[in-house]
């Protein structure tokens, strides 16, 4: 294999960052509990370090937004940050807060170039996880069967598009055959990945991302033209734009995938992976395509950074900080990366001297690699959701190509930097961690429901756990954190409903709670107005509800009308198709894709969202201190009480 042309592309962002230790006693007294975030379980990499080191006990934190970005970045400033430090971009205020490994042997066992790239004024404070590669996957039976040839080049690939969606070959419901999950992250790489060949791959745009940096460049007048080909796409029904719509949970791409629905998706090697394992299709990773003759490229990125949280440097701290040492050497040998790489299904170690297992790297990428084109990408992931979501605007249809980029400008420039408005006080912290408001009654839960009724004036009001994604910190309550918590914009309405509608309502709400690699679903209901008890699933069985009574412990009456607060995103604003509106159709006023709810009635409409009714009702309360209290209005009991 030839020497990879590894080049990094670095867009200055402006965050605020910063961490702090929460002490974590040993679990006894031989072993050194060490904390580290991350979105999935680490089961080998665990297994590892526990084998390795009897006396370490490592403990992953299984979080949705388990990197320093946003929620993360004010966890970990507000003191509930763990040991070892995960970051998607090795830059930024954070790097104050984290311990200096540059005299650490493990170190030199990486790639100086990607290690100069990551150095903060010489020091060495992260080292590189292994890199995910991302391309097109795309079906090989269908395509063989089909007589489809594989693309080559960008034309190629619209070519083999056309064809599919012509003969109805890998097309879903809505004719689509090329699918892309719609989150901002994953919107932001793909562009991105399409503009590499004909200019990030090029001197021209190594030039420009020279000058950006310098602040001497702009993505208006250099990427007008970076949505064209999603936007070509869209306009020949190839891609569907509703995942890209804020309303829209992400397309299935596993699901679509594997069972035959779509013939073209862009993600990564992980996906790749799970995709092969659930499906009895063949599959293999195309590289990013030219318009204009220039090489292909592959992909990658590196999953993340790690560091040491700096505040374990204080005295007292000595045996937790060389656990956290000891963890960071052994991921830094082949052994570690092999670990990791079976846990995550990363496919490139950015170790000096590491054979990668050939069987890792799809097929289809292999000779971009064997020549040398390999563009590596290292974005914040702050900029990354926000360049992501001016995209998604424009690829839905609600901004043009050209106010979204003087947008990401004004941003580049620290022109779009939140306003700190404060509005009111906390007088605990409300944590969101470890999907706790998906299995649940929590602090924040109770505080939102309770907002949500009160604004509203609804007899009941429920709030699904997947809209609430940041904690609330003791202290001075500002209106940006109120962007982490409840991130969504959908709208509130006002529904009559009757007792059994509630008890479906709620037992569709438990349906989730264990899904996929065991992540909790967001359907979870958290409540104001009602009290309620179920059963606490299995892996042979769903959650199922016991009982739901008034907050009092009277029981619903069956011939009664209640006044329901709940989200249009449940009652069908966004449809029941790919996941979307939860599986609430009971309470369905909205959709056409399932019949009209029964004993349900739309009373009214607002234009109010978790956010605006969480500020407003903290702005009402704001001659007291914000406060909220378990109380018992959810609780679980196993399946034989």
């Amino acid at each position: 294999m030839n020497r990879k042309k590894l080049l990094c592309l670095a867009l200055a962002c402006l965050c605020m960052c910063g961490c702090a230790s929460r002490k974590t006693e040993p679990a006894d007294g031989d072993q050194i509990v060490v904390t580290m975030l991350y979105p999935s379980d680490l089961p080998s990499l665990e297994n590892l370090v526990e084998t390795t080191y009897p006396d370490i006990d490592l403990q992953i934190e299984k979080n949705a937004a388990g990197t320093i970005d946003g929620e993360m970045e004010r966890r970990l400033r507000n003191g509930h940050g763990s040991d070892i430090v995960t970051s998607t971009l090795a830059a930024g205020d954070v790097l104050n807060y984290l311990a200096d490994l540059s005299a650490d042997e493990y170190i030199a066992a990486y790639q100086s170039g990607m290690m100069r790239k990551i150095a903060k004024d010489g020091k060495n404070l992260f080292i590189p996880l292994p890199a995910q590669y991302y391309g097109y996957i795309y079906n090989v039976t269908l395509a063989q069967e089909n007589g489809l040839l594989v693309p080559t080049t960008q034309d190629e690939l619209m070519e083999m598009l056309e064809k599919a969606k012509k003969a109805r070959i890998g097309t879903d419901e809505k004719g689509s055959v090329f699918v892309v999950n719609g989150t901002p992250a994953t919107t932001a790489t793909f562009v991105i990945a399409t503009q590499i060949p004909d200019f990030f791959g090029l001197s021209e745009g190594i030039r420009w991302l020279d000058d950006l940096k310098n602040g001497k460049a702009a993505f208006a007048g250099a990427l007008d033209s970076c949505l064209d080909l999603p936007l070509e796409m869209i306009e020949k029904e190839y891609l569907d734009p509703f995942p890209f719509t804020s309303v829209s949970n992400s397309a299935p791409i596993l699901q679509k995938m594997s069972s035959g629905e779509m013939l073209v998706a862009f993600d990564n090697v992980t996906m790749l992976d799970r995709i092969r394992k659930n499906s009895e299709y063949e599959f293999d990773m195309l590289p990013m395509l030219s318009k204009e003759g220039n090489p292909a490229w592959t992909v990658s990125a590196p999953t993340a950074f790690l560091g040491i949280n700096k505040a374990l440097t204080g005295e007292g701290e000595e045996a937790r900080l060389d656990a956290c040492r000891r963890i960071l050497g052994l991921l830094s040998t082949p052994e570690g990366q092999d670990a990791f790489m079976m846990d995550n299904g990363a496919a490139y170690s950015y170790l000096v001297d590491y054979t990668p297992d050939s069987d890792i790297v799809p097929g289809g990428i292999k000779a971009c690699m064997e020549e040398g084109f390999n563009y590596n990408i290292s974005i914040s992931n702050d900029f990354m959701r926000y360049f992501g979501n001016r995209c998604n605007a424009v690829l839905c249809g609600q901004k043009d190509i050209a106010s979204a980029l003087a947008e990401v400008d004004g941003y580049m420039q620290g022109g779009d930097s939140q306003t700190a408005t404060l509005i009111g006080t906390i007088n605990q912290d409300m944590l969101v961690e470890k999907y706790n408001v998906r299995l649940g009654e929590t602090e924040i839960g109770n505080l939102i429901s309770d907002a949500v009724r009160e604004i509203t004036g609804a007899d009941i009001a429920v709030v699904n756990g997947g809209s609430i994604r940041g904690s609330l910190y003791k202290g001075d309550l500002y209106s940006y954190d109120l962007d982490y918590v409840c991130p969504y914009q959908d709208t509130i309405i006002i529904l009559e409903v009757n007792a059994d509608v509630i008890r479906q309502m709620l037992s569709n709400s438990l349906s989730t709670m264990l899904r996929d690699v065991e992540i909790p679903g967001g359907r979870f209901l958290n409540v104001s107005g009602l009290k309620y008890s179920f059963t606490l699933p299995t892996q042979d069985a769903p959650a199922q509800l016991v009982d739901v009574t008034l907050p009092d412990g009277s029981p619903l009456e069956e011939n009664a009308v209640y006044t329901l607060a709940v989200t249009d995103y449940m009652a069908g604003a966004s449809g029941y198709f790919d996941n979307n509106g939860d599986g609430f159709t009971m309470l369905n006023v909205y959709s056409s894709d399932v019949p009209k709810a029964e004993n349900v009635k739309l009373v009214r409409e607002t234009e109010d969202t978790f956010q605006s009714i969480l500020k407003e009702y903290i702005i009402k309360h704001n001659t007291e201190e914000i406060a909220s209290q378990i109380e018992g209005r959810i609780t679980s009991v196993e399946k034989d009480e």
